[in-house]
Protein backbone atom coordinates (compact mmCIF):
# COMPACT_ATOMS: atom_id res chain seq x y z
CA UNK A 1 0.00 0.00 0.00
CA UNK A 2 1.12 3.64 -0.79
CA UNK A 3 1.72 5.84 1.84
CA UNK A 4 0.38 9.12 2.39
CA UNK A 5 3.12 11.84 3.18
CA UNK A 6 2.06 14.60 5.79
CA UNK A 7 3.25 18.30 6.64
CA UNK A 8 5.22 16.62 9.08
CA UNK A 9 7.02 14.74 7.16
CA UNK A 10 10.78 16.45 5.86
CA UNK A 11 10.64 17.43 1.82
CA UNK A 12 10.96 14.96 -0.22
CA UNK A 13 13.70 15.71 -2.68
CA UNK A 14 12.83 17.33 -5.72
CA UNK A 15 15.26 17.62 -8.65
CA UNK A 16 14.39 19.80 -11.40
CA UNK A 17 15.20 17.88 -14.40
CA UNK A 18 14.99 13.72 -13.92
CA UNK A 19 16.80 12.31 -16.26
CA UNK A 20 13.48 11.04 -18.26
CA UNK A 21 10.32 13.48 -18.20
CA UNK A 22 6.90 12.29 -19.51
CA UNK A 23 4.75 15.42 -19.97
CA UNK A 24 1.27 15.07 -20.42
CA UNK A 25 -1.07 18.05 -21.74
CA UNK A 26 -4.35 18.14 -19.54
CA UNK A 27 -6.64 20.54 -22.00
CA UNK A 28 -9.85 20.69 -23.31
CA UNK A 29 -9.95 21.13 -27.48
CA UNK A 30 -11.64 24.72 -26.41
CA UNK A 31 -8.70 25.51 -24.40
CA UNK A 32 -6.16 24.36 -27.01
CA UNK A 33 -7.59 26.41 -29.55
CA UNK A 34 -7.68 29.31 -27.47
CA UNK A 35 -3.86 29.36 -26.02
CA UNK A 36 -1.86 27.78 -28.73
CA UNK A 37 -1.58 28.27 -32.44
CA UNK A 38 -1.13 24.50 -32.90
CA UNK A 39 -0.80 21.61 -31.35
CA UNK A 40 1.57 21.88 -28.62
CA UNK A 41 4.45 19.01 -29.25
CA UNK A 42 7.84 18.22 -27.74
CA UNK A 43 10.79 17.02 -29.72
CA UNK A 44 13.54 16.24 -27.23
CA UNK A 45 15.22 12.80 -26.84
CA UNK A 46 14.26 11.14 -23.14
CA UNK A 47 11.37 13.31 -23.18
CA UNK A 48 7.57 11.41 -23.83
CA UNK A 49 4.37 13.74 -24.45
CA UNK A 50 0.74 12.88 -24.09
CA UNK A 51 -2.40 14.69 -24.69
CA UNK A 52 -5.34 14.07 -22.39
CA UNK A 53 -8.99 15.29 -22.69
CA UNK A 54 -10.13 17.23 -19.72
CA UNK A 55 -13.65 17.08 -21.08
CA UNK A 56 -16.36 15.59 -18.88
CA UNK A 57 -13.29 13.39 -17.32
CA UNK A 58 -14.65 11.69 -14.19
CA UNK A 59 -12.17 11.64 -11.04
CA UNK A 60 -12.05 7.59 -11.02
CA UNK A 61 -10.86 7.97 -14.62
CA UNK A 62 -8.34 10.93 -13.90
CA UNK A 63 -7.26 9.11 -11.23
CA UNK A 64 -6.93 5.92 -13.64
CA UNK A 65 -5.13 8.43 -15.99
CA UNK A 66 -2.59 9.45 -13.68
CA UNK A 67 -1.50 5.98 -12.31
CA UNK A 68 -1.18 4.57 -16.42
CA UNK A 69 0.48 7.78 -17.68
CA UNK A 70 3.03 8.62 -14.60
CA UNK A 71 3.39 12.02 -15.58
CA UNK A 72 6.23 13.73 -13.93
CA UNK A 73 5.57 17.02 -15.66
CA UNK A 74 1.47 18.63 -16.06
CA UNK A 75 0.69 20.67 -18.71
CA UNK A 76 -3.07 22.57 -17.22
CA UNK A 77 -5.84 25.28 -17.54
CA UNK A 78 -9.06 25.83 -15.85
CA UNK A 79 -10.52 22.49 -17.16
CA UNK A 80 -8.30 20.56 -15.42
CA UNK A 81 -10.11 18.27 -12.48
CA UNK A 82 -8.06 18.50 -8.90
CA UNK A 83 -4.96 16.30 -8.28
CA UNK A 84 -6.30 13.34 -6.00
CA UNK A 85 -4.20 13.27 -2.98
CA UNK A 86 -3.95 9.74 -3.12
CA UNK A 87 -1.83 9.67 -5.82
CA UNK A 88 -0.51 13.26 -5.34
CA UNK A 89 1.02 12.98 -1.85
CA UNK A 90 2.08 9.05 -2.17
CA UNK A 91 5.82 8.63 -1.78
CA UNK A 92 6.09 7.37 -5.47
CA UNK A 93 4.23 10.07 -7.19
CA UNK A 94 6.16 10.78 -10.26
CA UNK A 95 4.82 14.63 -10.47
CA UNK A 96 7.49 17.13 -10.30
CA UNK A 97 6.42 19.81 -12.11
CA UNK A 98 2.43 21.83 -12.91
CA UNK A 99 3.03 24.41 -15.55
CA UNK A 100 -0.11 26.26 -15.71
CA UNK A 101 -1.25 28.11 -18.60
CA UNK A 102 -3.58 30.14 -16.49
CA UNK A 103 -3.67 31.67 -12.95
CA UNK A 104 -4.59 30.40 -9.79
CA UNK A 105 -4.05 26.63 -9.13
CA UNK A 106 -5.51 26.05 -5.89
CA UNK A 107 -8.70 24.25 -7.00
CA UNK A 108 -6.32 21.56 -8.84
CA UNK A 109 -3.23 21.23 -6.78
CA UNK A 110 -3.18 20.47 -2.67
CA UNK A 111 -0.65 22.65 -0.97
CA UNK A 112 0.96 19.80 1.15
CA UNK A 113 2.35 18.92 -2.59
CA UNK A 114 3.98 22.47 -2.77
CA UNK A 115 5.54 21.93 0.75
CA UNK A 116 6.74 18.70 -0.19
CA UNK A 117 8.54 20.32 -3.32
CA UNK A 118 6.56 20.55 -6.11
CA UNK A 119 7.10 23.03 -8.59
CA UNK A 120 4.53 25.08 -9.53
CA UNK A 121 4.17 27.86 -12.48
CA UNK A 122 0.90 30.43 -13.61
CA UNK A 123 0.87 33.25 -16.25
CA UNK A 124 2.07 35.13 -13.41
CA UNK A 125 1.79 38.66 -14.06
CA UNK A 126 0.07 38.20 -18.03
CA UNK A 127 -3.02 39.49 -16.60
CA UNK A 128 -2.68 42.33 -14.44
CA UNK A 129 -2.97 45.05 -16.75
CA UNK A 130 -5.84 44.08 -18.41
CA UNK A 131 -7.40 43.95 -15.03
CA UNK A 132 -6.46 46.95 -14.41
CA UNK A 133 -7.95 48.14 -17.49
CA UNK A 134 -11.26 46.37 -17.02
CA UNK A 135 -11.22 48.53 -13.70
CA UNK A 136 -10.21 51.71 -15.01
CA UNK A 137 -13.10 51.08 -17.72
CA UNK A 138 -15.71 50.62 -14.82
CA UNK A 139 -14.57 53.98 -13.06
CA UNK A 140 -15.06 56.22 -15.82
CA UNK A 141 -18.01 54.18 -16.85
CA UNK A 142 -19.63 54.94 -13.40
CA UNK A 143 -18.58 58.30 -13.17
CA UNK A 144 -20.59 58.99 -16.43
CA UNK A 145 -23.18 56.76 -15.02
CA UNK A 146 -22.90 54.35 -17.92
CA UNK A 147 -26.31 52.16 -16.71
CA UNK A 148 -28.26 55.18 -16.82
CA UNK A 149 -27.81 55.61 -20.57
CA UNK A 150 -29.99 52.69 -21.94
CA UNK A 151 -33.27 54.50 -20.24
CA UNK A 152 -32.34 58.14 -21.45
CA UNK A 153 -31.94 56.79 -24.77
CA UNK A 154 -35.14 55.65 -24.85
CA UNK A 155 -36.68 58.82 -23.36
CA UNK A 156 -34.44 61.95 -24.78
CA UNK A 157 -34.42 64.86 -22.63
CA UNK A 158 -33.30 68.70 -22.20
CA UNK A 159 -29.85 68.97 -21.66
CA UNK A 160 -29.49 70.17 -18.44
CA UNK A 161 -32.46 67.76 -17.42
CA UNK A 162 -30.01 64.93 -18.40
CA UNK A 163 -27.02 66.18 -16.32
CA UNK A 164 -29.17 66.44 -13.42
CA UNK A 165 -30.36 62.27 -14.03
CA UNK A 166 -26.82 61.22 -14.88
CA UNK A 167 -24.65 63.41 -12.13
CA UNK A 168 -21.42 62.88 -14.73
CA UNK A 169 -18.25 63.42 -12.74
CA UNK A 170 -14.54 63.37 -13.57
CA UNK A 171 -11.53 61.12 -12.52
CA UNK A 172 -9.00 64.04 -12.63
CA UNK A 173 -8.30 64.77 -9.11
CA UNK A 174 -10.09 62.54 -7.48
CA UNK A 175 -9.36 60.99 -4.32
CA UNK A 176 -8.48 57.08 -5.29
CA UNK A 177 -7.85 54.13 -2.72
CA UNK A 178 -6.80 50.30 -3.65
CA UNK A 179 -7.30 47.53 -1.56
CA UNK A 180 -4.50 45.48 -2.32
CA UNK A 181 -1.12 46.21 -3.73
CA UNK A 182 -0.44 43.10 -5.93
CA UNK A 183 0.06 43.43 -9.51
CA UNK A 184 -3.44 44.70 -10.54
CA UNK A 185 -2.66 47.69 -8.43
CA UNK A 186 0.67 48.24 -9.61
CA UNK A 187 -0.81 48.42 -13.20
CA UNK A 188 -3.31 50.64 -11.91
CA UNK A 189 -1.18 53.27 -10.54
CA UNK A 190 0.64 53.62 -13.87
CA UNK A 191 -2.95 54.15 -15.29
CA UNK A 192 -3.78 56.64 -13.23
CA UNK A 193 -1.04 58.92 -13.02
CA UNK A 194 -2.55 60.81 -16.20
CA UNK A 195 -5.60 61.84 -14.33
CA UNK A 196 -3.48 63.68 -11.41
CA UNK A 197 -5.60 61.64 -8.68
CA UNK A 198 -4.24 61.52 -5.34
CA UNK A 199 -3.84 57.29 -4.56
CA UNK A 200 -3.65 55.92 -1.46
CA UNK A 201 -3.51 52.18 -0.34
CA UNK A 202 -3.91 49.33 2.29
CA UNK A 203 -2.87 45.22 2.01
CA UNK A 204 -1.42 43.89 5.02
CA UNK A 205 1.79 42.72 4.75
CA UNK A 206 2.85 45.08 2.35
CA UNK A 207 5.74 47.00 3.23
CA UNK A 208 5.46 50.49 3.53
CA UNK A 209 8.51 50.93 1.10
CA UNK A 210 6.87 49.77 -1.79
CA UNK A 211 4.04 51.95 -1.76
CA UNK A 212 6.37 54.67 -0.97
CA UNK A 213 7.87 53.81 -4.72
CA UNK A 214 4.84 53.61 -6.45
CA UNK A 215 4.14 57.38 -4.98
CA UNK A 216 0.95 55.95 -3.23
CA UNK A 217 0.01 56.65 0.51
CA UNK A 218 0.31 53.79 2.88
CA UNK A 219 -2.80 53.86 4.85
CA UNK A 220 -3.07 51.83 8.31
CA UNK A 221 -5.65 50.16 8.03
CA UNK A 222 -8.94 49.76 5.90
CA UNK A 223 -10.83 52.68 7.81
CA UNK A 224 -8.45 54.96 6.42
CA UNK A 225 -8.61 53.95 3.29
CA UNK A 226 -12.54 53.47 3.45
CA UNK A 227 -12.54 57.19 4.60
CA UNK A 228 -10.37 59.22 3.01
CA UNK A 229 -11.56 57.33 -0.75
CA UNK A 230 -13.82 58.86 -2.93
CA UNK A 231 -13.26 56.08 -5.86
CA UNK A 232 -12.71 52.73 -4.34
CA UNK A 233 -10.89 49.70 -6.11
CA UNK A 234 -11.42 46.51 -4.90
CA UNK A 235 -8.19 44.10 -5.86
CA UNK A 236 -7.23 42.69 -2.88
CA UNK A 237 -6.47 38.73 -2.75
CA UNK A 238 -8.41 36.32 -0.80
CA UNK A 239 -7.54 34.30 2.12
CA UNK A 240 -8.69 33.77 5.50
CA UNK A 241 -7.77 37.18 7.16
CA UNK A 242 -9.11 38.96 4.16
CA UNK A 243 -12.69 37.41 3.83
CA UNK A 244 -15.32 39.25 4.58
CA UNK A 245 -13.21 42.39 5.79
CA UNK A 246 -15.15 44.94 3.33
CA UNK A 247 -18.06 45.02 5.53
CA UNK A 248 -21.24 47.62 5.44
CA UNK A 249 -19.75 49.90 8.30
CA UNK A 250 -16.88 49.94 5.83
CA UNK A 251 -18.77 51.20 2.74
CA UNK A 252 -20.57 53.92 4.55
CA UNK A 253 -17.00 55.28 4.85
CA UNK A 254 -17.14 55.94 1.78
CA UNK A 255 -18.81 59.43 0.65
CA UNK A 256 -22.29 59.05 -0.47
CA UNK A 257 -22.33 59.01 -4.25
CA UNK A 258 -18.67 57.38 -4.36
CA UNK A 259 -17.50 54.97 -6.69
CA UNK A 260 -16.31 51.35 -5.66
CA UNK A 261 -15.23 48.53 -8.22
CA UNK A 262 -14.64 45.33 -7.33
CA UNK A 263 -12.21 43.38 -9.82
CA UNK A 264 -10.54 41.51 -7.23
CA UNK A 265 -12.19 38.14 -5.25
CA UNK A 266 -15.98 38.92 -4.32
CA UNK A 267 -15.82 37.14 -1.34
CA UNK A 268 -13.61 39.76 0.07
CA UNK A 269 -17.06 41.95 0.20
CA UNK A 270 -19.90 42.21 1.85
CA UNK A 271 -22.57 41.48 -1.29
CA UNK A 272 -25.78 42.12 0.44
CA UNK A 273 -24.37 45.53 2.03
CA UNK A 274 -23.76 46.25 -1.60
CA UNK A 275 -26.90 45.80 -2.71
CA UNK A 276 -27.81 47.52 0.73
CA UNK A 277 -26.09 51.01 -0.16
CA UNK A 278 -27.02 50.66 -4.36
CA UNK A 279 -30.68 51.00 -3.14
CA UNK A 280 -29.84 53.91 -1.09
CA UNK A 281 -27.91 55.53 -4.02
CA UNK A 282 -25.05 55.67 -1.26
CA UNK A 283 -22.84 54.19 -3.89
CA UNK A 284 -22.12 53.57 -7.76
CA UNK A 285 -20.95 50.42 -7.77
CA UNK A 286 -19.35 47.97 -10.59
CA UNK A 287 -18.69 44.55 -10.42
CA UNK A 288 -16.62 42.01 -12.14
CA UNK A 289 -17.11 39.23 -9.43
CA UNK A 290 -19.74 37.71 -7.73
CA UNK A 291 -20.49 35.66 -4.71
CA UNK A 292 -22.22 33.30 -7.06
CA UNK A 293 -20.93 32.48 -10.61
CA UNK A 294 -22.47 32.64 -13.06
CA UNK A 295 -24.70 35.80 -11.43
CA UNK A 296 -28.23 34.21 -10.92
CA UNK A 297 -30.77 35.57 -12.59
CA UNK A 298 -33.07 36.75 -9.89
CA UNK A 299 -30.32 38.89 -8.18
CA UNK A 300 -31.44 42.33 -6.78
CA UNK A 301 -27.86 43.24 -8.47
CA UNK A 302 -29.61 43.72 -11.67
CA UNK A 303 -32.36 45.76 -10.48
CA UNK A 304 -30.60 48.77 -10.03
CA UNK A 305 -29.32 51.74 -11.77
CA UNK A 306 -26.48 52.48 -10.42
CA UNK A 307 -24.78 49.33 -10.27
CA UNK A 308 -22.50 48.16 -13.19
CA UNK A 309 -22.07 44.29 -14.09
CA UNK A 310 -20.00 42.84 -16.02
CA UNK A 311 -19.45 38.76 -16.34
CA UNK A 312 -16.31 38.27 -14.73
CA UNK A 313 -14.23 39.40 -18.03
CA UNK A 314 -11.68 41.42 -16.38
CA UNK A 315 -8.81 38.99 -17.39
CA UNK A 316 -7.25 38.19 -20.37
CA UNK A 317 -8.78 39.87 -23.41
CA UNK A 318 -8.03 38.04 -26.81
CA UNK A 319 -4.47 39.10 -27.34
CA UNK A 320 -3.27 37.75 -23.97
CA UNK A 321 -4.27 34.19 -24.52
CA UNK A 322 -1.83 33.29 -27.00
CA UNK A 323 0.57 35.43 -24.72
CA UNK A 324 -0.04 33.26 -22.26
CA UNK A 325 0.03 29.81 -24.06
CA UNK A 326 4.09 30.74 -25.40
CA UNK A 327 4.58 31.87 -21.74
CA UNK A 328 3.17 28.18 -20.76
CA UNK A 329 5.56 26.72 -23.06
CA UNK A 330 8.65 28.65 -22.47
CA UNK A 331 8.44 27.51 -18.81
CA UNK A 332 8.24 24.22 -19.95
CA UNK A 333 11.48 24.60 -22.41
CA UNK A 334 13.38 26.17 -19.23
CA UNK A 335 12.81 23.22 -16.86
CA UNK A 336 13.06 20.20 -19.38
CA UNK A 337 16.77 22.28 -20.29
CA UNK A 338 17.05 22.07 -16.13
CA UNK A 339 16.60 26.05 -15.37
CA UNK A 340 14.03 27.75 -13.27
CA UNK A 341 10.61 28.01 -14.54
CA UNK A 342 9.17 32.20 -14.64
CA UNK A 343 6.34 33.08 -12.51
CA UNK A 344 6.42 30.29 -9.75
CA UNK A 345 3.47 29.50 -7.58
CA UNK A 346 5.18 30.38 -4.05
CA UNK A 347 3.30 29.21 -0.81
CA UNK A 348 2.50 32.51 -0.04
CA UNK A 349 0.93 33.20 -3.55
CA UNK A 350 -0.92 30.19 -3.30
CA UNK A 351 -2.51 30.87 0.20
CA UNK A 352 -3.73 34.39 -1.07
CA UNK A 353 -5.38 33.04 -4.49
CA UNK A 354 -8.60 31.57 -4.90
Amino acid sequence: MESIRTLTDPPRPFSPHPATDHVVFILTPNEKRLFFAAEPKIRRPGVRASSLDAAGLSPRAWENALRDLRPSVLVTAWSCPPLPESWALAEDCPLRYVCSVTGSVKDRVPREMLVNGLLVSNWGVLVSPTVAEHALLMVLSLLRSAPSWPELLQRPRHAVEMMEVLRSRTLRGKRVGLHGFGAVARALVEMLRPFDVELAAYSHGVPRALMDEFGVRPCRDLAELFSHSEILIECEGLNDRTRGTVTESLLRRLPRDAVFVNVGRAAVVDETALVTLARERHLRIGLDVFHREPLPGDTPLRELPNVLLSPHVAGPVGETYPLCGAQALENLERYLNGEAPENQVTLEIYDRAT
